[in-house]
């Protein structure tokens, strides 16, 4: 069966409690570091501008604003992650496990410490902890060379100041650190959500997720007693490139799991396109993987990647898949 992740309907409801009641909401805000200890509480200024807001209550408006636009709208899509390899522009959900936890460190209270100055030179990402009662959710927000303070002093950085009618350019000797509008990962307990799986890639060990994903896809199939030489499975996914591992973790969330064993080999027997395509043993009720490219075959027959037109009787192969809903009346 496949394995229960958040979904976009709990999503949805966490985030609209803060969009809601945004007076009632608490933030805080600390710097990731590259190294241990992670998190540097970052002090915010209580001050207050000329609208009678203090740093706190910008931040948390601005981030309540950015939810509301890349989380909540209704014109925004979600899709389990596993499905990364249909290249989706829709915010995929990720559970991190053993191998993937790239943000364990949120929930360490011996990595929370007081930002220094020091701390800058490390710095790689800002995390803001938005909760209201037991409604926690945390906001990545990663620096990028442009937004990272110029210790080194590489490059310069130029400030402006107006005298009279001419704006004048100087030197910006502090350090600076910019805050933009923007969240890139949503962390929501252990789920990741996220359109930005580049960021994932470059800088979080996404591969072991991809990895991990698969393994468990391939755990899915042992379990059904189908094959009768499971060794092929994980062979295929430890081919040496990700695209393989990124293949067989789609079936991760297949309704296909959910048929037994005899079912499948019923279905293996009867259906036109699954005809031929298997060495089946019909005593035993297990089919033997010789190539990689039976591999696939099976790895589509999970998947479901293949649909007919009720019109025509015309098949398609499909990557992108959405359940359609039912045909009323």
């Amino acid at each position: 069966m496949p394995e229960e992740t958040l979904n976009e309907e709990q999503i949805r409801m966490k985030l609209n409690d803060f969009y809601d009641n945004i007076a009632q909401c608490g933030l805080e805000a600390f710097v990731v570091k590259k190294n241990a200890p992670k998190l540097k509480r970052m002090s915010l200024s209580e001050a207050c501008n000329d609208q009678g807001k203090n740093f706190r209550t910008i931040l948390k408006e601005m981030f309540v604003n950015i939810l509301n636009e890349q989380y909540l709208s209704l014109d925004v899509e979600y899709a389990d992650g596993r499905q990364v390899a249909d290249n989706q522009h829709k915010n995929l959900i990720f559970e991190q496990g053993e191998s993937f936890r790239p943000f364990s460190f949120l929930n360490d209270e011996a990595e929370k410490g007081e930002f220094v100055s020091e701390d800058l030179t490390e710095a790689s990402g800002l995390a803001f902890q938005l909760r209201k009662g037991e409604n926690t959710v945390w906001l990545y927000q990663h620096l990028w060379s442009i937004m990272v303070p110029n210790k080194k002093k590489t490059n310069l950085m130029a400030r402006l100041m107006q005298f009279e009618n001419q704006v004048v350019f100087s030197e910006q000797s502090e350090s600076l650190l910019t805050i933009a509008n923007k969240i890139d990962i949503l962390i929501m307990g252990d789920a990741l959500i996220t359109s930005n799986v580049t960021l994932l890639q470059k800088y979080f060990g996404f591969q072991d997720y991809i990895y991990q994903s698969a393994q468990r896809a391939v755990q899915s199939i042992i379990q059904k007693s189908l094959v009768a030489n499971n060794e092929k499975l994980m062979e295929y996914i430890s081919r040496g490139k990700p695209k393989y591992a990124k293949k067989m973790m789609r079936i991760g969330t297949s309704k296909v799991l959910t048929l037994t064993q005899d079912q499948l080999i019923e279905k293996i027997n009867t259906l036109t396109r699954w005809q031929g395509k298997f060495n089946v043993n019909q005593d035993t009720k297990q089919i033997t993987l010789g190539t990689y490219s039976e591999v696939e075959s099976l790895i589509d027959l999970f998947d479901e990647r293949y649909t007919r037109s009720d019109v025509t009787d015309t098949e398609y192969d499909t990557d992108v898949k959405t359940v359609a809903k039912p045909v009323e009346g």
